[in-house]
C-alpha cells in the first residue's frame, strides 16, 4: 500500500482531488472524535460537535502551510478543538444558558486514545461515505453559504454577500446541519 504523506495529499486535495480529501478526513477522524468526546452539549448529540469538528478539519486542508514547521496533526488537533470551543461557546451565550451546558470530559491536552485496527479501518470507511453523502446532498448555493459561515462570517455578512435576509441564510445553515447530520447518520 502506497501511503502518501499529508502534504502530498493536502497538495492533490487542494488540486481538486476528491480521494486525497477522503484519505485525509478518513486518516484523521479518530482525532475529531477524541476532541468530540472531550465536550458535552446538553440538547445536542455526540454526531454534531464530531460534525463540527469534521467541517473544521475539512476547513484545516485549506487553511495549513506546508511549508510551516507545524506538523498537520498539531495544526488539525487545533482548528478542530478551537471550532469545537466555539460551538459550545456560542451555544452557551445567555439566550442559551437555560438549555444548554458543556463539560470538558478529559484533560484538554488529551490529544487521541488508542483504537483498534478494526475501529481504523472502520473509520475510515465511515469518512468516506460520509464525505460522498455530504458532497451529494448539498446544493451550490448552500456549499457558497457554508464556505462563508466557515470563515466566521456573521448571518449579516452572509445575508449582504449573497442578496438574502438573515432569516432565509438562518434557514439554510440549519437545512444544512439537518443535512449533514443525516449523512452521518446514514453511514452508521
Amino acid at each position: 500500500m502506497n501511503l502518501k504523506d499529508d502534504a502530498t495529499l493536502i497538495s492533490e486535495s487542494r488540486g481538486g482531488s476528491l480521494q486525497a480529501t477522503e484519505e485525509i478526513l478518513t486518516r484523521y477522524k479518530s482525532l475529531v472524535i477524541s476532541v468530540a468526546r472531550q465536550y458535552f452539549l446538553v440538547g445536542a448529540g455526540d454526531e454534531d460537535l464530531i460534525q463540527e469538528g469534521m467541517i473544521a478539519l475539512y476547513r484545516a486542508i485549506d487553511a495549513y502551510d506546508t511549508d510551516s514547521k507545524v506538523p498537520f496533526p498539531a495544526f488539525a488537533y487545533s482548528c478542530v478543538k478551537n471550532r469545537i470551543i466555539d460551538v459550545v461557546k456560542a451555544a452557551n451565550r445567555d439566550k442559551h444558558k437555560a438549555l444548554n451546558n458543556y463539560v470538558s470530559i478529559y484533560d484538554a491536552d488529551c490529544l487521541m486514545s488508542a483504537t483498534s485496527a478494526e475501529d481504523a479501518a472502520i473509520m475510515r470507511e465511515n469518512s468516506i461515505q460520509v464525505k460522498r453523502n455530504i458532497l451529494e446532498i448539498l446544493t451550490q448555493e448552500e456549499r457558497s453559504v457554508l464556505v462563508l459561515y466557515l470563515d466566521g462570517r456573521s448571518y449579516r455578512d452572509i445575508a449582504l454577500q449573497t442578496g438574502n435576509s438573515e432569516k432565509y441564510v438562518d434557514n439554510m445553515l440549519q437545512r444544512i446541519k439537518r443535512k449533514v447530520r443525516a449523512a452521518l447518520k446514514k453511514s452508521k
